[in-house]
C-alpha cells in the first residue's frame, strides 16, 4: 500500500478516545446486543411537542422545548442561509445582556463571540501560541485540550492536581504551573472529568499570576451552571484583557448536537475568533442559533432544574458504586461524571474499559484519554436505567477483578453479560 506521508500536524492528530470508543459501541449494537453508554456526555430522555411553551417536560433530561420549537420554526421558515462569523447579532446581544445582569458589570455584544465550544479551545490556542509556547493543563484534564496541544505543536505541560484532596485547584498548583513559563493556561471549574468546582479565592489568585506573567487564561466553564452542591465562580467576573471565559450551550440546555458555544472576551480576541471562523468554516446554522436564543429568558430556570435532577442522581449513582470494595469515587459537585479510581484492581485503565465493554457490555472512558491512568470515567446523564444498569456492571467487574487480585493477569469473565 502506497505510503501517504501525512503532514506533522497530520501524524499529531489523535481525536478524543470517547468517540472511538462510540464508534466501537455502535458496531456492537449493529449485531443485536444491548449497550450501556456511559462513556459521553450525552444526555437522553430527549421528547418535545410543538408548541409546548414549557422549559422542560416533567423531571427528565428534556431539553427547553422552546428551544426545539424554534429552531424546527426557523427550518420551516427556510432560515437556513448563512449568518455572521462571529454570531447571530440578535443572539450575541441577547446573551451580552444576560452575562451584564448575571455579573454586575457590563459585557457588551463585541465581547461575545458565537462558536462550538470545542473549536473555541483550537481558535484560540491558534490564535495566541506559537509553536516554541509552553501551555499549562491542570490534570486531568478534559481530553480535546490535550489532543489539540498536541495538534498545535505547543508544548504543553500537565500539572497533576491531587486526587486526595478532591482534585480541587490550589495555589501551590498554580505556582507549579507558572513555574514552565507558560504562554497560555488552562483551567476547568466544574471540571471534566473530576466534577470539581475551584475556590473564588484560588481562581483570583491565578488571574493575579496571570497579570503579572502577561499570560493568558483560558476558563472553560461549561459545566459551570449544572454546579449542585458547591457555588461556582466565574472568572467573567474579574477584568483581564487576555482572559478567554468559553461555555457551551450543549449540557445546560441539553442539546450537544447542536455544537454551539460561545466566548467572552476582549474585543480584540472576539474579532481574531470571528476572522478564525470565517477563515474555517464560515458561521454556524442560523437555525440553531435562532434556537439558542429563543432560550435565553429561561437558561437560569432550566439549569436550576438540571442542578436538583443530577444532585438527586448523583446521590443514587455513588451508593452503586459504594457497593464494590475494590472502587471509589470521591463524590463531584458539578456537572454529571464520576472519575472512578480503579488502582486497587492493578490493571490498566485502558484494558479495564476494553474488557468491560466487550464482556459486560458497558462503555465508559479510560482515565489516560484525561491525562490520568488508573481511574475511568462514567457518565451518568443519559437514560437512567441504563445508567444505573452500567453502573451495576462496573461493579460486577471491578469485584470479579477484586477476587482474582492473586492472578499475575486481569482475568476477563468469559460468561453471558449480565442485563442481556
Amino acid at each position: 500500500m502506497m505510503e501517504l506521508n501525512f503532514s506533522k500536524r497530520g501524524d499529531a492528530l489523535i481525536g478524543q478516545e470517547m468517540f472511538r470508543l462510540l464508534d466501537l459501541s455502535k458496531k456492537i449494537e449493529l449485531e443485536g446486543k444491548k449497550i450501556y453508554h456511559l462513556e459521553l456526555g450525552d444526555p437522553k430522555n430527549y421528547r418535545f411537542e410543538l408548541g409546548d411553551p414549557k422549559y422542560y417536560r416533567g423531571a427528565k433530561n428534556y431539553p427547553p422545548g422552546r428551544v426545539i420549537n424554534k429552531t424546527i420554526v426557523s427550518l420551516l421558515n427556510s432560515d437556513v442561509g448563512y449568518a455572521s462569523s462571529g454570531g447571530l447579532t440578535a443572539l450575541r446581544q441577547k446573551l451580552s445582556e444576560y452575562l451584564s445582569k448575571k455579573f454586575g458589570k457590563g459585557v457588551g455584544a463585541e465581547n461575545v463571540v458565537i462558536s462550538t465550544a470545542n473549536m473555541l479551545i483550537f481558535q484560540i490556542l491558534d490564535i495566541v501560541c506559537e509553536k516554541s509556547d509552553a501551555v499549562a493543563v491542570f490534570t486531568p484534564a478534559f481530553p480535546s485540550y490535550i489532543a489539540t496541544c498536541g495538534y498545535v505543536g505547543v508544548s504543553m505541560v500537565k500539572v497533576p492536581l491531587s486526587a486526595e484532596n478532591g482534585f480541587n485547584l490550589t495555589k501551590r498548583d498554580i505556582d507549579k504551573a507558572f513555574s514552565s513559563n507558560p504562554k497560555l493556561i488552562f483551567v476547568n471549574s466544574g471540571n471534566n472529568p473530576t466534577g470539581a468546582v475551584y475556590d473564588e479565592e484560588v481562581l483570583r489568585y491565578l488571574l493575579e499570576r496571570a497579570k503579572k506573567r502577561d499570560c493568558w487564561i483560558i476558563s472553560d466553564e461549561t459545566y459551570g451552571m449544572l454546579s449542585y452542591d458547591k457555588k461556582y465562580f466565574s472568572m467573567a467576573n474579574l477584568d483581564y484583557e487576555k482572559l478567554v471565559v468559553i461555555s457551551s450551550f450543549s449540557k445546560v440546555f441539553n442539546i450537544p448536537g447542536f455544537r454551539i458555544g460561545y466566548a467572552i472576551a476582549d474585543p480584540r480576541v472576539a474579532r481574531k475568533i470571528s476572522l478564525s471562523t470565517s477563515t474555517l468554516y464560515s458561521c454556524l446554522p442560523l437555525f440553531t442559533q435562532e434556537g439558542v436564543l429563543e432560550g435565553i429568558p429561561v437558561m437560569d430556570a432550566f439549569a436550576e432544574d438540571r442542578m436538583k435532577y443530577y444532585k438527586k442522581l448523583c446521590k443514587q449513582c455513588t451508593d452503586i458504586l459504594s457497593r464494590s470494595k475494590y472502587i471509589s469515587c470521591t463524590k463531584p459537585v458539578s456537572a454529571f461524571y464520576l472519575f472512578i479510581d480503579i488502582r486497587k484492581l492493578g490493571i490498566d485503565d485502558k484494558l479495564f474499559c476494553s474488557n468491560l465493554l466487550e464482556e459486560y457490555r458497558t462503555v465508559v472512558t479510560p482515565g489516560a484519554s484525561f491525562g490520568w491512568k488508573g481511574f475511568i470515567r462514567a457518565s451518568f446523564c443519559g437514560a437512567v436505567d441504563d445508567v444505573k444498569k452500567g453502573l451495576k456492571q462496573i461493579v460486577s467487574y471491578a469485584d470479579f477483578l477484586g477476587r482474582n487480585l492473586r492472578k499475575k493477569s486481569p482475568p476477563v469473565k468469559k460468561s453471558r453479560t449480565k442485563g442481556e
